[in-house]
């Protein structure tokens, strides 16, 4: 998911952004919405809603893709992201 991909999914709905930003560490991209609830994309492709009425958010953008599930996690960050001052190990 790109925020562009974001973007044009949320057009149709009527669900405004009220703010985008980057994440710290420069990670990704965080859409807030008029209606509270919160997009966030990182630069690797995963997506994440949360925030509150996130259910007709999460309607229009599974239809395209499913969000990722940080419970499945396991700990590795895909494509080895490299954060400024901080390493991660290799496996």
């Amino acid at each position: 998911m790109t925020v562009q991909q974001a973007i044009d999914i949320l057009g149709p709905t009527g669900i405004n952004i009220a703010f985008q930003h980057r994440f710290a560490f420069d990670t990704g991209t965080i859409l807030r919405l008029e209606n509270y609830a919160m997009i966030n994309i990182f630069d690797d492709g995963r997506y994440y809603i949360q925030g509150e009425n996130t259910e007709p958010v999460l309607a229009v953008f599974r239809k395209v893709e499913e969000p990722w599930d940080p419970e499945s996690w396991n700990g590795e960050v895909p494509g080895k992201a490299r954060l400024p001052g901080i390493q991660f190990p290799d496996k």
